[in-house]
């Protein structure tokens, strides 16, 4: 199957789902609804100037810190030369790393127009989940949203994770705050030149790139995790995102055995409770 050049740049497993003919946005939603009710999360929608962003949260930040789960790409493509109207994920799978997580307080945070309606949504259109998906439109809602997120937690601090694109999410909000204990990406494409020099195809117009901000976080603790078999962002990526940031204590490349670019729910129990420090 030829795919256009974008709809290559996406997870290999929503690329599948693309082909094959997604479920409609409601029964998305669903799904995502059910792995959070059963896992204690409460929903609500937090406004930001630009969008309506959906949240999900569980637990009070007693001890002042907040592990926020922020979710990857979702559905870019409904066929290979067709945008999707809806970004909802097929498989939520950062709400399933949210779910297992076992710390005291625990967000996930969709990006904008996941859930919320897609192209119908406020401000909503198909560059944000395509050329401009790591655009500052979108970053910067996602800084109000953890503004928001943190307040209403009781929160003085927050620890950032990132599945696939949301990784990248991660650490531009990161570079430009002060209040971030830790990060962790898992499947992350941190450097996007190097992503789409990878694949063959054209930059993200209109996207930020984590990698021309790395040194700002050389001080960070950080772990980003990469699957061994993973062929939509191998490791070398995030090495080229490492490079960037120069000399460091605070940053570990951690590759798992076996690991492809979708099934990090099933190994991520343990993995949770993994906390990056600088040695």
């Amino acid at each position: 199957m030829k795919l256009p050049p974008f709809l290559l740049a996406a997870p290999a497993f929503l690329l599948l789902a693309a082909c094959a003919g997604a479920p409609a946005p409601a029964e998305r939603e669903a799904k995502a609804n059910e792995i959070a009710g059963a896992n204690g999360f409460a929903t609500a929608t937090l406004q930001t100037a630009r969008f309506d962003l959906l949240s999900r949260v569980r637990g009070a930040a007693s001890s002042g810190l907040l592990t926020v789960y922020i979710e990857g790409d979702g559905l870019a493509w409904e066929r290979r030369d067709r945008r999707s109207s809806d970004p909802t994920p097929v498989n939520p799978i950062a709400m399933k790393l949210a779910a297992a997580d076992p710390a005291s307080a625990v967000a996930y945070l969709a990006r904008p127009c996941q859930y919320t309606g897609g192209g119908a949504a406020r401000n909503c259109r198909s560059d944000l989940w395509t050329t401009e998906r790591y655009g500052e439109e979108s970053v910067s809602a996602m800084n109000e949203a953890l503004d928001k997120l943190k307040e209403n937690a009781g929160a003085s601090r927050l620890a950032l994770v990132g599945y696939s694109g949301g990784g990248t999410i991660a650490a531009l909000l990161a570079a430009r705050r002060t209040d971030v204990a830790w990060i962790k990406s898992v499947a992350s494409p941190l450097d996007t030149d190097a992503f789409t020099t990878f694949h063959k195809v054209t930059p993200l117009s209109g996207s930020l790139n984590p990698a021309n901000s790395a040194a700002r976080l050389k001080d960070l603790p950080q772990i980003h995790y990469v699957g061994q078999k993973d062929d939509v962002v191998p490791a070398a990526i995030n090495r080229r995102f490492l490079a960037r940031m120069g000399e460091t204590s605070c940053a570990e490349l951690v590759t798992i055995a076996g690991m492809d670019h979708a099934r990090w729910d099933e190994v991520w129990r343990s993995l949770a409770s993994e906390k990056p420090d600088c040695h």
